[in-house]
């Protein structure tokens, strides 16, 4: 039998194979996280809070400002800050407070050790950030300093990534970001022997702060 008399001898095996073969049809609309995650009858921030903490991210609830300022300050003064990067006039009012050494623009940046912003959504499934490129300061922060605080409101906790990216869709319309990222603990490298290692190529330390609504 030649190659070619051979090929066509499988091709048709396979097609008598399909022929009787039965394939179970899914309802696409129907098949969600519901069907294959169990919902965790917690509170999301609770839920994002130790996922977090799996991830090597450190997580802190505050229930207004001024505890979020005292707990800047507090870890100023265990880790030195040093100089702290954000655009944000938001988060510039509250670095103030902490008499932090800041910078509202990104120069010297051998000088700028933490960066600090806000996000999209935190994603309490798997203790992620969502991130976009029209936050203040951007990919700046999420790439360069060595500590990356975030601060969000309790408000912006979703269970799953499908519900941030709706939020997206829904705030941005037409006009979506050119870049949405999810943070997902401090970056990390195992490709040398196995080894993990913080920080490889972005911030050692991701820390959340989650404010009352």
């Amino acid at each position: 039998m030649d190659n070619s008399s051979a090929r066509e001898e499988i091709l048709q095996n396979i097609r008598n194979g399909l022929k009787k073969a039965e394939f179970k049809r899914i309802d696409g609309e129907r098949l969600g996280n519901m069907n294959i995650y169990v919902t965790p009858d917690r509170p999301l921030v609770d839920i994002f809070e130790e996922e977090l903490i799996k991830i090597n991210g450190e997580f802190s609830f505050c229930q207004n400002k001024a505890e979020l300022v005292e707990k800047l300050i507090k870890i100023h003064s265990e880790r030195n800050l040093a100089v702290c990067y954000s655009p944000d006039p938001k988060y510039l009012e509250i670095i103030k407070e902490t008499g932090i050494p800041f910078s509202e623009e990104f120069k010297n940046e051998d000088e700028i050790k933490t960066g600090i912003s806000g996000c999209e959504f935190l994603v309490a499934r798997f203790g992620s950030v969502m991130v976009s490129s029209v936050l203040a300061g951007a990919r700046r922060i999420f790439s360069f300093p060595e500590i990356h605080i975030v601060i969000a409101q309790e408000n912006q906790l979703v269970l799953e990534i499908e519900e941030a990216l709706d939020g997206i869709n829904a705030r941005y319309g037409d006009n979506l970001p050119s870049q949405i990222t999810n943070i997902t603990g401090p970056s990390r490298t195992a490709d040398i022997e196995k080894t993990l290692i913080l920080g490889a190529h972005g911030p050692k330390q991701l820390i959340v702060f989650v404010l009352k609504n």
